[in-house]
């Protein structure tokens, strides 16, 4: 039995803050406990944590580095794993100024941990490949959605004579690129597509401004009952313009819902035989994407869907299993050679 210390930063809704819901699991819990640590952003000297394995949630900077350091310092005897909830190719590409800065901020990073957790093969790959990070610190788990409500969403019925019901969901932000998903609407009529949007950000007042004119656009406030929206829908676009996963995406098959996602990042690694995998980027292409929604068999590819995710939580905890067995591993190593060194 190990002792676990989850670091976090933003305890706002959002999939980090349910992934760590994870750690309540039975089988998780019998390898070791977890304690969730609140770390503030402009914090620098890390706490002495007298835990077996430390998890870090918070992201990455320049900053951070120096908390990463003394995180190092002040708990030599710890297994520190990172996890990497944001940083991937698109980001890198959409909102880094320096990408060569930003590569050297990561690979000093890495070379603070013990390991680095992707939550994608993409970024697994694009760290490797691209960032330089050695294959032997980097793992893909895929993030937990502990929604396991979803499955008893109803199948979804073939569509007749109504509108096409497209959902959405998330931060209301640039990144998530629903600007451009609210836009495309304007391609519609409303007897034939109707689009709900839920969430809040800072681009809430702009979406709502888009959607004005549009009596088939709704937007809605957050909330984490999700399974009435998605049983009210007939597809999930996901539009997003950098996405390390998009756990949206899973849930969605968890309902029994095709998805119709960007082909950025982690995405794509979740389609299968529930939807497809398309450009995004601007209203245009999205429009093209709903013309192909309507004439798409929706209900068979969400069942498709729904089988196809059926196994990713096992699969999860598999992977942390592994985490938690290496932390342990380390445990009898430190042990066995202090034992030593007392010996001799």
């Amino acid at each position: 039995m190990i002792s676990v210390a989850q670091l976090l930063d933003d305890f706002g809704m959002g999939g980090v803050t349910r992934a760590l819901t994870m750690f309540d699991e039975p089988r998780l819990r019998a390898h070791g406990t977890s304690l969730v640590v609140p770390i503030k952003s402009s914090e620098k000297l890390a706490p002495s944590l007298q835990v077996d394995l430390i998890v870090n949630h918070t992201a990455l900077s320049w900053k951070r580095l120096v908390f990463l350091a003394s995180l190092r310092a002040r708990n030599p005897s710890a297994r520190i794993v990172h996890v990497e909830h944001s940083y991937t190719h698109s980001f890198e590409a959409d909102q880094v100024a320096s990408p060569r800065r930003f590569r050297i901020m990561l690979k000093l990073a890495a070379s603070l941990v013990d390991q680095m957790i992707c939550v994608s093969d993409a970024q697994r790959e694009w760290m490797r490949e691209e960032v330089g990070i050695s294959d032997y610190l980097l793992q893909t788990i895929y993030p937990w959605s502990g929604r396991f409500e979803l499955g008893n969403v109803p199948a979804l019925k073939p569509r007749t004579r109504r509108p096409l019901r497209l959902l959405a969901y998330g931060r209301f932000a640039k990144e998530k690129n629903f600007d451009a998903l609210v836009t495309a609407m304007r391609y519609f009529a409303a007897e034939n597509v109707e689009l709900t949007i839920f969430g809040d950000g800072p681009d809430k007042a702009t979406l709502i401004d888009l959607a004005a004119p549009l009596p088939h656009v709704k937007i809605d406030e957050p909330t984490n009952d999700i399974s009435a929206y998605l049983a009210n829908c007939d597809a999930v676009i996901v539009p997003s313009r950098n996405e390390a996963f998009g756990l949206v995406a899973t849930e969605a098959r968890l309902a029994g819902r095709s998805i119709i996602v960007a082909d950025v990042d982690g995405l794509p690694e979740q389609v299968g035989s529930a939807g497809i995998v398309v450009p995004l980027v601007n209203p245009e292409d999205i429009a093209i994407a709903i013309r192909w929604a309507l004439r798409a068999p929706l209900s068979q590819m969400g069942q498709a869907g729904r089988n196809e995710v059926a196994s990713q939580h096992d699969e999860i905890i598999a992977g942390w299993s592994t985490v938690f067995a290496q932390a342990a591993k380390s445990k009898r190593h430190a042990v066995a050679d202090q034992s030593g060194s007392m010996v001799a």
